[in-house]
């Protein structure tokens, strides 16, 4: 009998980082991955159970599921219970256990009605709709993420269990007082909003540009910088363009006049993060928002569209349940804002009704230091909540041995 830890790869997304910490400190016999991809650290050797890589299209692991829930299979028995993460290791979890008679714990880290459109939902919501209920467990990581399995797919409630992400609020703190390299504090110097997180279609990054064309003709000395790569980066970068935004993607040094600056992957996102004014959070869908939580603990005060998962969770709690903000809302921990529309709009395009809340707020905000101090101070108190090592209890809890009847 032991706890086998399984997920798709450890490349650098919020889940996988949410898996490798939580790998530190739950007593686990085996960690397993699907894909041959390590670029977090680990407390042991991963067995790994394909030679995939991130590269690997998407199409093609999907299509090997069954291979790879024949290899976990091999690796499992009935004594053994099996908690992964994401979407395709979850999938190839329960259909092993078929086969192994192990225990299936599932988490699931995003909302799935959001995040698989297109193709990629034709292809995964059936997968997910038919083996999410089998699983032993459901454990989702917000109650927006709760409420989209329960209602879309079909997972029973007696299955679902709510297990936030955790945060390591010591080691951001320390991260976050990092001093900045002197070309990038000398862009700080102005006033100053970041956002962190992959450059996808769930962050809903278009809107922020067009929110900050609006908000620089009020402020001309403010500065726009991303954290964080992906693949919309071009797009953006010509969105700029068109914008008449002048746009900073290295490499070498920033220059200290560009409007918006692209500063890539850091492995010390948290020092940037505490020096800006503002954390912005445009997201369009999410599970639980990790980047959002972190800025927090770095101390920056932070601003959040009410997307349907997460960030009122985080930001307003004691005002759920409740619809979506219809104007802007300055709650206990931070800012709610009107969701947006997630439509990609010509740079010409007027803003939407939503986007010019958000460029009025933020010129407020970016006003009243007073104010931003105190958000600062609130979210550090409500990034203790999530401390890492209460998440972990949680889990060690729910995984612990059941009686049986």
């Amino acid at each position: 009998m032991g706890l086998k830890l399984l997920i798709n790869s450890l490349f650098r997304g919020g889940a996988e980082k949410q898996f490798a910490a939580l790998s530190a400190l739950l007593p686990h016999d085996d960690i397993i991955l699907l894909e041959d991809e390590v670029a977090l650290p680990l407390p042991r050797r991963p067995l790994i159970l394909s030679d995939h890589r991130a590269a690997t299209s998407s199409l093609l692991k999907t299509a090997c599921i069954p291979l790879y829930a024949r290899r976990l299979a091999a690796q499992t028995g009935p004594g053994d219970t099996v908690l992964s993460f994401m979407e395709r290791a979850n999938i190839v979890n329960v259909v092993a256990a078929a086969r192994s008679g192990h225990r299936a714990v599932i988490c699931e880290r995003t909302s799935p009605s959001g995040e698989f459109s297109g193709l990629r939902g034709a292809l995964m919501r059936p997968l997910i709709r038919r083996y999410y209920p089998r699983a032993a467990l459901v454990a989702a990581n917000s109650l927006g993420v709760r409420r989209d399995l329960l209602e879309n797919f079909s997972v029973p409630e007696e299955k679902l269990a709510l297990v936030p992400n955790g945060c390591d609020t010591a080691g951001i703190a320390r991260l976050a007082a990092a001093p900045l390299p002197p070309e990038w504090a000398r862009v700080f110097e102005r006033p100053s909003i970041v956002t962190g997180g992959r450059l996808t279609a769930a962050k809903g990054h278009w809107h922020l540009l067009r929110i900050f064309r609006e908000l620089s003709k009020d402020l001309p000395g403010a500065a726009l910088v991303f954290l964080g790569e992906g693949e919309l980066e071009k797009y953006l970068l010509d969105l700029c363009r068109g914008l008449g935004l002048r746009a900073f993607a290295g490499p070498g040094a920033p220059p200290p006049d560009a409007d918006v600056y692209f500063a890539g992957y850091r492995p010390n996102p948290h020092m940037f993060v505490s020096r800006s004014r503002l954390f912005a959070f445009t997201s369009l869908w999410e599970g639980f928002p990790n980047a959002l939580l972190e800025a927090m603990a770095s101390g920056a005060p932070v601003i959040s569209a009410d997307c349907d998962s997460g960030p009122r969770e985080l930001l307003a709690p004691a005002s759920l349940p409740a619809g979506r903000a219809a104007a802007p809302e300055r709650a206990e921990y931070g800012i709610l804002m009107p969701p947006l529309s997630g439509a990609r709009r010509g740079p010409s395009a007027p803003l939407e009704a939503a986007e010019q809340a958000w460029a009025a707020e933020l010129g407020e905000l970016l006003r009243a230091p007073a104010a931003l101090r105190v958000y600062a101070a609130a979210g550090k108190r409500r990034a203790a909540d999530f401390e890492l090592s209460k998440t972990a209890a949680l889990w060690a809890d729910l995984l612990a041995p059941r009686p049986t009847t």
